[in-house]
């Protein structure tokens, strides 16, 4: 039966569901009733923010003139589609890049998206512990890249960039040793075995709460 609408819960027991079915996504999307790009978006959100990224957008997303400008120059220079650049600069739908393109192509003029606070652009110089708490903060706290360079006055990409070095690297590869201040970049055995414990802490609450949402839908479907 189509849906409409899916909740954030269902949309994640739906890509659980998917992963164990062994279908073609294109297959397993219309059983459900389900869009194959809608379903392939979800997959991406979801990799990228996680739970949050499930979540119906309840107002309109603020995006920069200079944002949207940098999104229409990679895509002119071959740096992507229009679905890696919406992956890479945080996107909801690829269409909106390609919008601002043939925009770009028209000779119309880019402006920024109204009813939003401007998200800096500036890269601001932080410390290693704040560095940590924006990671927490998209992590742990379930924010979007977007939401965390309004929070904590960065840019984008610094967002992005360090919660991707976290996860590849550890908190340990947040440290800049540009500076080589020796709280950085002299980290002991004893902080580096310190800052992993803080991050599987991290990521194990995120396992759980995933789990505790995943078991509540469960519960709510067989009541149902």
């Amino acid at each position: 039966m189509s849906r409409s609408k899916f909740t954030a819960l269902e949309k994640l027991n739906l890509l659980e569901d998917y992963q164990q079915s062994g279908l073609p996504r294109a297959t397993y999307a219309r059983q459900h009733g389900i869009g194959e790009n809608t379903f392939k978006q979800w997959m991406i959100r979801y990799q990228r923010d996680g739970i949050k990224g499930l979540e119906e957008a309840k107002k309109n997303i603020h995006y920069s003139k200079e944002l949207k400008q940098a999104i229409v120059f990679a895509y002119l220079n071959g740096e992507g589609t229009f679905d890696d650049l919406a992956d890479k600069y945080g996107l909801r739908n690829p269409t909106q890049a390609k919008v601002w393109v043939d925009m770009y192509n028209e000779d119309k003029t880019l402006t920024a998206s109204p009813f939003r606070k401007q998200v800096p652009n500036m890269r601001k110089k932080t410390t290693f512990e704040e560095r940590i708490e924006v990671v927490e903060y998209v992590t742990k706290h379930k924010h979007s890249y977007t939401e965390a360079a309004e929070h904590f006055q960065i840019s984008y990409q610094q967002a992005r960039s360090w919660v991707l070095k976290a996860k590849d690297g550890g908190y340990e590869a947040l440290v800049d040793n540009r500076g080589h201040h020796k709280d950085e970049s002299e980290l002991t055995e004893l902080d580096k075995a310190n800052l992993r414990i803080r991050q599987l802490e991290t990521e194990l609450k995120d396992k759980e709460l995933v789990e505790q949402f995943a078991k509540k839908l469960l519960e709510l479907q067989r009541r149902g």
